[in-house]
């Protein structure tokens, strides 16, 4: 039988809530395939955290990896670094629409890892206690 780790099963039910919850604001449809988009994003994200520092390694070492190896994240820097002028403030309009848009993907993309650490902490404890 297949075993998944803590930290990835809540990284990957926190990807899909939170892309669900966040797309859900737009219309159902928007929220199917950003709980799809963020759960594609967060499965990576978990073979890299597997591979390097290791799902039971501290927290914050954890959550950096989980954070930075996300292809999700990685597009929207790029977009963002792409559009500098729109992310400072300095050029406005609708041409920044998209490094607007980079941003609310990389706000979202930092929240499932945190997922998964709170159900590892979870997980830990109540098997401590029993």
């Amino acid at each position: 039988m297949l075993r998944i780790r803590p930290f990835v099963m809540g990284h990957l039910i926190g990807a899909a809530m939170t892309g669900a919850i966040a797309g859900a604001f737009v219309s159902p449809q928007v929220a199917f395939i950003a709980a799809l988009a963020l759960l594609g994003g967060a499965i990576a994200s978990s073979f890299v955290c597997q591979w390097r520092p290791g799902v039971e390694a501290a927290g914050w070492k954890l959550w950096s990896v989980a954070v930075l190896a996300n292809p999700i994240m990685i597009a929207a820097l790029a977009f963002m670094a792409s559009d500098w002028q729109c992310v400072l403030g300095l050029h406005r309009g609708w041409d920044c629409l998209s490094a607007a848009m980079a941003i609310v993907a990389a706000c979202l993309c930092l929240l499932p890892p945190l997922g998964g650490l709170l159900w590892r902490w979870w997980k830990s404890r109540f098997a401590a206690a029993t």
